[in-house]
């Protein structure tokens, strides 16, 4: 199977980086109630995407990791992970719905000019509204890794149980398979490239982030782990499909001739 070549990083420090020929794996996901945030939007009213951002896959899988007490392979992840590549084909469609209840929060950082906060890495609990997604169809994901990462980044994918926020549960459908670089899923930086014609058919560009480099600063601990920093960015992605939106939420509906459809 041929395999592609990462593209190369922009380091902060100019240093020369390593390109990493990829391996593709795909996971595809049912869920029963889809629920991702644009990064964007304000966390007590957070708008529902019907897709997830670059970071969110590749954290999840480091995470899973950790979880399933693999640390060194989480860690040597962690220091590819810029070079690592994301492709998320969303469901036929998805309707919207919003749902008032309490949201926990982490707290990241101290209170600006009022000392220490203990708090740190805890939880603090608010209310608010976010957006769920019921999904007509699957969600498929595909993963480039490095060929020295792929067993252990497949069995990641194997036992996630969420993909979004932690009650956007998910089961895997089948299993996690090695396939070519996913050509015909649109799901790219605006921009960056030439978007494959859609036939007429719509398209709609939502932001996503995804990582610059690999570096998680020092000031927190080596177990805690986010993205938002200086090492990742917000890039709008094009993605196929469009929103109708309605008295009660909204839906997204992909259009119906498009061969994604039926992928298996």
């Amino acid at each position: 199977m041929r395999k592609n070549k990462a593209k190369t990083p922009i380091p902060n420090d100019g240093a020369p980086v390593e390109v990493l020929p990829l391996v593709w794996l795909r996971a595809v996901y049912a869920f029963h109630t889809l629920s991702y945030r644009d990064p964007r939007g304000a966390f007590a009213a957070a708008v529902g995407l019907p897709v997830v951002s670059p970071t969110t896959v590749l954290l999840g899988i480091c995470s899973t990791l950790y979880e399933l007490g693999r640390h060194m392979e989480a860690e040597e992840f962690l220091k590819t992970i810029q070079q690592c590549r994301v492709k998320v084909d969303p469901p036929q469609g998805a309707v919207f719905f919003r749902a008032f209840h309490q949201l926990r929060r982490y707290v990241t950082q101290q209170d600006k000019g009022k000392g220490k906060k203990p708090g740190i890495g805890f939880t603090e609990i608010n209310q608010g509204t976010r957006e769920y997604g019921l999904l007509q169809g699957p969600l498929r994901i595909y993963v480039g890794v490095p060929e020295r990462q792929r067993a252990f980044v497949a069995e990641a994918m194997r036992n996630r149980d969420h993909v979004g926020t932690h009650d956007s549960l998910c089961s895997l459908v089948g299993n996690v398979e090695e396939v070519a670089e996913p050509a015909d899923v649109l799901y790219e930086p605006l921009g960056e490239g030439t978007v494959r014609s859609q036939n007429g058919e719509p398209v709609t560009v939502v932001t996503l982030s995804r990582f610059l480099s690999g570096d998680f600063g020092d000031a927190s601990p080596r177990h805690w782990r986010m993205s938002g920093g200086s090492n990742t960015e917000l890039v709008p992605f094009v993605i196929p499909g469009g929103f109708t939106g309605t008295r009660s939420g909204k839906i997204y509906r992909r259009r119906d001739s498009d061969p994604g459809q039926n992928r298996k």
